[in-house]
């Protein structure tokens, strides 16, 4: 008999917490909303070209496109455009100049 009491009150301790998650579920607040994407730069041949911590990484030699030819003086690659983000000195990527200079060694 005590067994099937202990099963009774574990069943119904059970069932009373569910509503109760379920509330604290609903009055949860909202996500916050994600943040917005880097906004775009535009680079035109003879910008300079700075990593996020605002150092020179690279000039734009020229504009094919939707691709910009950069070169850091030592090393020359094509890039998209749209992985330059606005900076506030100016056009801005996620590299610094010596992870542009091993990315470019390691691509060829």
């Amino acid at each position: 008999m005590k067994k099937i009491f202990a099963a009774i009150v574990t069943v119904s301790a059970l069932g009373m917490t569910a509503p109760a998650m379920a509330q604290d579920a609903a009055a949860a607040p909202a996500p916050a909303a994600e943040a917005p994407a880097a906004q775009a730069a535009t680079a035109k041949a003879g910008d300079t070209i700075y990593d996020t911590a605002g150092e020179v990484v690279a000039t734009v030699e020229s504009i094919s496109g939707a691709n910009a030819v950069i070169t850091t003086g030592s090393a020359k690659a094509t890039v998209p455009l749209s992985s330059f983000a606005a900076g506030p000195k100016g056009p801005t990527i996620s590299m610094t100049k010596a992870q542009l200079e091993a990315a470019i060694s390691a691509s060829k």
